[in-house]
């Protein structure tokens, strides 16, 4: 079976990789940087407004490394630009995975939010965008929940937590970071510890305290620190 060959800087990119893509095959991590080229040309094509042309060099990006945020929110912003609505869901739920900071996790849920919006379902759109507030303040969420209320004639931003919650559960959609990435991140941090890699053990506490503020957590980070 040949090795698959992907471009991992960060041990939580290890961890994330082995347990979401990996499955039976085996793989190598590369010593070059296979990944900022591509990613470097698909922000110039993403600029110049090429959608078509910079959601294959993101794509590209993605394959070199699966779990990287910056690679599956580019193509995600491709497939919006390109009227891919179900190309955009899939993304979207792929990178729930890999959500490893509040700011990750409000793109998801606006992501989200606009694909529901696609779909005609102002109230769990309205839901997602709200919810993404909790995560990360962001203009696009402003303007959408705005745009929702002109639409629709009805205050959306008047929902309680609760009642937030609630609707997005009632369509299955999470409210929280993913618990397996969060333990994932756990022991990678504690692996890096172990290993003597004292700055990416703390990147993965950190990333963990960022999105649950486990007491027990920052107790390790204050005496890391």
């Amino acid at each position: 079976m040949a090795r698959i060959k992907v471009c991992l800087g960060h041990i939580s990119e290890v961890f994330l990789y082995e347990y979401y893509c990996l499955g039976d095959n085996e793989y190598e991590i590369t010593d070059e940087d296979t990944l900022t080229p591509y990613k470097a040309r698909a922000k110039e094509l993403t600029a110049a407004g090429d959608y078509a042309k910079a959601q294959q060099e993101w794509i590209s990006a993605h394959l070199e490394n699966p779990v990287d945020m910056e690679a599956v929110l580019g193509i995600i912003l491709c497939c919006k630009q390109l009227g891919d609505i179900e190309g955009e869901y899939s993304y979207t739920t792929e990178s729930y995975n890999y959500c490893c900071t509040r700011a990750e996790l409000a793109a998801y849920y606006r992501n989200l939010g606009w694909y529901y919006l696609e779909k005609y379902k102002p109230e769990v759109a309205s839901a997602c965008y709200l919810y993404s507030k909790y995560f990360g303040e962001s203009q696009q969420a402003d303007a959408e929940l705005q745009f929702l209320e002109k639409a629709t004639g009805k205050k959306v931003s008047n929902k309680d937590i609760g009642e937030i919650q609630k609707l997005l559960k009632e369509n299955d959609i999470p409210t929280e970071a993913n618990p397996v990435t969060l333990a994932l991140l756990y022991r990678a941090a504690q692996e890096a510890d172990e290993a003597g890699d004292r700055q990416q053990a703390l990147d993965c506490y950190r990333m963990v305290y960022d999105l649950t503020a486990d007491e027990e957590i920052g107790r390790i980070l204050s005496k890391m620190e």
